[in-house]
């Protein structure tokens, strides 16, 4: 291949995975998390447009590292404002659209888009990969979420507290 066929490669590259590479990017955020066998992880397309999130995956945090959680299955979209929710197996409520893990734990998550860049995350710990500058405050007994219109400053402290669950629903 000559050198003008390498650029050409390497900005293609980078231009397919330029949406969502660093946080804040894509319209689709972390919208709220509670952990535990019964706990669960809400995205949320906050953009004015539908976003297709088949392939991305969902990334759990323990122990300094990060490993999947849950894959969205391929043409998989959410509308704007509609949400997604990954839940653990012994969630007891009604979601419409997600998936079910065992258990969601660790000191946070991670979305990664299908190109396995990182588009948004909340940590727990100032130790967490997860988190977005300063971590969010876990909770005792509710879980952690953004406000009502799912702001992000990318600092997890500034945009997460704790909030009655309300997964697939507006945070209140």
């Amino acid at each position: 291949m000559t050198a003008f066929g390498n650029s050409v490669a390497t900005f293609l590259l980078l231009a397919g995975s330029t949406f969502g590479s660093s946080p804040g990017v894509s319209p689709v955020k972390v919208n709220e998390i509670s952990l535990g066998p019964s706990g669960f992880v809400e995205l949320r397309n906050t953009g004015s447009t539908t976003a297709d999130v088949g392939g991305w995956t969902v990334q759990s945090c323990s122990g300094g590292t990060a490993r999947i959680l849950a894959t969205i299955s391929p043409n998989t979209v959410l509308p704007p404002g509609e949400y997604f929710v990954i839940v653990g197996s012994a969630f007891s409520g009604t979601v419409p659209n997600g998936l079910v893990v065992d258990t969601v734990d660790g000191t946070g998550v991670i979305a990664r888009n299908r190109y396995g860049a990182h588009t948004d995350s909340v940590g727990l710990s100032s130790s967490s990969p997860c988190r977005e500058a300063g971590p969010a405050t876990p909770c005792a007994d509710s879980s952690l979420g953004r406000d009502a219109d799912s702001h992000d400053t990318d600092h997890n402290a500034d945009d997460f507290t704790c909030r009655i669950p309300s997964p697939g629903e507006k945070n209140m």
